[in-house]
């Protein structure tokens, strides 16, 4: 297509960001690749990258990022705001500080403007990633209630407020920045989406070139690590993009990094963006969702909670709070299912493993006692019809807390098709457990109790790792 204006505007700064690069020892392979930033497809600021003239192969470098060059708080062009936030973000005892910091730095050269050393670098970061979490409305968010993305992770949006008040914004106006909570918030949401381990001495911050690769989860080309200083000293002072992908890549193919082995609801969180069928997409079962799924069952909450005693004293749980990842092959955590048994089974039955107060001797206890119940399946004895109805309850009021997302609504809105993508990914792991318990659900006759196995066909065993 024919190129807007505002395309062309970018081309041009991204011309003189790569002759910046050249300057500064940054190595790019002008062969090797091109920058979808820079043709009319990716309009201004898309990032990715593609295979250039020729095909390439496993362990070609692309590119070499001095790690000067990269933007940290400790190579931001004002020392003392550095030193300054780095010393309240210690102090504070920010759990993820690097992301304070490398977005403080950020803000610093905005600020700075031309008299950046990155000045060429910033101006083609985009203002802001769009699609991080924190940047949608209420209503947006909405869609996302009973999601990963609300259940197991953290508020960046709340989080920012946090450190723009607690930190950043206190520094800034002693050392005249010029900023606010808008732009330190939009700053933030660049970092987040773009950041690299730099290095051992400089944490973690943004790498020029290495940023303009898009990420994939499972199956990526290339890895961003340190130079390999194989050829000369000087090589471990710098970051290398090389081919990982063991057939190589053939020309005009896209590029893919990895930012890690990232389910969809981190992707969203933190990149802006999901995939489909994503292969380290997870739910998460928490011991909320167990307690409420057993009173629902009909167990007593006096049962329960002197359950949960014994199993929070014996460390069957790491902390009260506890969640368990159930991932794409629906196969359901062992400490779940002991969780369940121990919480769910009569009493003449988990007075056998009672005595136990380490978590080894728990285990190992409910194990022998379960494969000695009557009925007890060979493979799976943990079970039982009523381990089966708390799991299977727990899931389906899951399932039905789900926002719909129309599709005339996913057509108009990015973040809502995003929403959707993450909703359908968790959705199809519920259910796929659901199908497995079903099968263990068939009461084997009327007259045996209710703890009695119920008898099913081995395929059902697929469920336990």
């Amino acid at each position: 297509g024919a190129m807007t204006s505002a395309q062309s505007t970018h081309n041009a700064l991204f011309d003189e960001f790569l002759a910046w690069c050249a300057m500064h020892d940054i190595v790019v392979d002008d062969e090797a690749v091109t920058f979808a930033a820079r043709s009319s497809e990716g309009g201004g600021g898309g990032r990715g990258v593609l295979c250039g003239t020729r095909d390439l192969a496993a362990g070609e470098r692309l590119a070499r990022i001095p790690v000067s060059m990269c933007l940290t708080l400790s190579t931001c062009g004002m020392p003392d705001v550095a030193e300054a936030i780095h010393a309240k973000v210690v102090e504070q005892k920010l759990l993820a500080g690097w992301l304070c910091e490398a977005a403080s730095a950020l803000c610093v050269e905005r600020h700075l403007g031309r008299a950046s050393k990155y000045f060429a670098y910033i101006r083609v970061l985009p203002d802001c990633e769009p699609n991080v979490v924190s940047m949608w409305s209420d209503e947006e968010r909405g869609y996302l209630v009973n999601t990963e993305v609300e259940v197991g992770l953290r508020d960046e949006l709340r989080e920012a407020r946090r450190e723009w008040d607690c930190i950043v914004e206190e520094v800034f106006k002693a050392h005249d920045v010029k900023c606010s909570f808008d732009l330190f918030h939009r700053a933030r949401t660049v970092v987040s989406s773009r950041a690299f381990q730099i290095s051992p001495t400089c944490g973690i911050g943004l790498a020029p070139i290495a940023d303009c690769f898009n990420h994939r989860t499972g199956g990526h080309d290339v890895n961003v690590g340190d130079g390999g200083g194989s050829v000369s000293t000087s090589e471990n002072d710098a970051l290398a993009v090389r081919i990982v992908r063991e057939g190589g890549v053939k020309s005009g193919k896209e590029i893919f990094n990895t930012y890690g082995f990232l389910g969809n609801a981190r992707l969203l969180n933190s990149y802006g963006f999901t995939q489909r069928d994503n292969p380290a997409d997870v739910v998460s079962l928490s011991t909320t969702n167990i307690r409420v799924a057993a009173a629902m069952v009909g167990i007593s909450g006096s049962q329960i909670a002197k359950r949960f005693e014994w199993i929070e004293s014996t460390s069957l749980i790491s902390s009260a709070d506890a969640s368990f990842d159930i991932n794409r092959a629906c196969t359901l955590p062992d400490d779940l299912m002991y969780v369940v048994w121990a919480c769910v089974e009569d009493d003449d039955i988990f007075r056998k493993v009672r005595h136990t107060t380490r978590r080894d001797d728990a285990i190992n206890a409910i194990l022998t006692v379960a494969k000695a119940m009557e009925s007890a399946h060979e493979q799976q004895p943990m079970m039982t019809c009523s381990v089966v109805k708390v799991i299977s309850s727990a899931i389906e009021r899951r399932l039905s807390m789900y926002a719909t997302v129309g599709d005339e609504e996913r057509g108009k809105n990015e973040r809502l098709e995003c929403a959707a993508i993450l909703i359908e990914s968790e959705r199809q792991i519920l259910k796929g457990v659901l199908e497995k318990l079903e099968k263990f659900s068939v009461p084997v006759s009327a007259d045996e109790g209710s703890n009695k196995r119920a008898k099913s066909g081995d395929d059902a065993f697929a469920l336990f790792d």
